[in-house]
């Protein structure tokens, strides 16, 4: 194909980008530069890649490259698409490292916000993969590939691929068989969205996400901090407390305790997690008696710096150590209610 080659009399070849498979092109109507694909297909899908690409049109969105139009060359479809500066996800962990927690997150919150409007207008990507992903300078993350026949794939098809994707960023490969383990949110987070049974509500992921992208752990920042003051651990306890009303959570434990810029707590949602077993309660029952017992483990850790043992002396405590004896009891009828823990968190606070 000669590089002096137009589209439509009107789209100027240029060099290819990336792996070769989109082509640089100058539009010398509209004067700017433009990204083209030639999407190729079977004869018999040919109907079926005009008609998605048309629609895929239709799609714009800041996190989204879109479709500007769409041509019959030489009996295929070619797409013309934005031009967007930027290395794809792929390139970026395989020449560099998997990318920081924080990193991904804010990832996952463009891609999940370029799939539900995509999913909305009745259009699903089909083909979510880290080569269909561009970072750009501003550190936006946009998703191409728009405009492929996705063959009746299900919106549920585009966040399982969105969990690999995700997979790879943060492990530097697919998930193959074994998701990587781990009790961090994040890599929580993607396990369920893996799950065989289908992703979890995508309030709860996006939540996720989104605090995720900005937030850390509690066992991060203690790692980073040292223990906090009783104080503090008391008002992380009150935010904790707030997300247990009338609802057995089953993963309070630090990684899912993200603390913001401000010292600010929260709890994420359930992701079909579990607790830890050093969070766990020792009856091991879905009570909410249980999931207090998980807070003053969690709470140990933020004012002591080590999860609980039996018989470990609490040292800097001060007057939350009272209130941790309680939550710790291995009688699950010692322990305070919610009301009577709000009550003595507020004193210590």
């Amino acid at each position: 194909m000669a590089e002096s080659r137009k589209l439509n009399g009107r789209y100027r070849l240029l060099n290819t980008l990336g792996t070769g498979s989109v082509r640089l092109a100058f539009d010398e109507l509209e004067h700017r530069d433009v990204a083209v694909r030639r999407v190729r297909v079977p004869p018999e899908l040919r109907d079926a890649a005009l008609f998605e690409a048309r629609r895929a049109a239709g799609l714009r969105h800041p996190f989204i490259v879109g479709v500007l139009d769409v041509l019959l060359e030489e009996g295929s479809p070619w797409l013309v698409m934005e031009f967007v500066s930027g290395v794809s996800l792929e390139q970026a962990v395989r020449s560099r490292r998997p990318l920081p927690v924080p990193q991904a997150a804010r990832i996952g919150v463009c891609l999940l916000a370029a799939l539900t409007v995509a999913h909305e207008a009745g259009i699903v990507h089909g083909r979510v993969d880290p080569g269909n992903v561009l970072l750009t300078a501003t550190g936006r993350a946009v998703l191409t590939g728009f405009g492929y026949p996705s063959l009746s794939m299900l919106p549920s098809a585009d966040l399982w691929s969105l969990a690999a994707t995700l997979h790879f960023a943060v492990e530097g490969r697919p998930p193959g068989q074994v998701p990587a383990e781990g009790a961090g949110p994040f890599r929580s987070l993607v396990r369920a969205m893996l799950h065989p049974s289908g992703p979890p509500p995508m309030e709860a992921v996006r939540e996720t996400l989104d605090r995720l992208a900005v937030d850390r752990p509690l066992d991060a920042v203690v790692e980073a901090s040292g223990p906090l003051p009783p104080a503090q651990v008391a008002a992380i306890g009150l935010a904790v407390l707030d997300r247990l009303a009338n609802v057995f959570h089953g993963g309070v434990q630090p990684g899912n305790v993200l603390i913001d810029a401000s010292g600010r707590a929260r709890l994420t949602p359930l992701l079909r997690t579990g607790t830890l077993p050093a969070y766990t309660a020792p009856e091991g029952a879905p009570t909410q008696a249980a999931d207090l017992w998980s807070l003053g483990a969690t709470l140990y850790l933020a004012v002591e710096g080590v999860p609980p043992a039996p018989g470990a002396a609490l040292t800097r405590a001060g007057a939350l150590a009272p209130v941790l004896l309680r939550l710790l009891s291995g009688n699950p009828l010692e322990r305070p209610t919610l009301d009577e823990l709000r009550r003595d968190l507020m004193k210590v606070l």
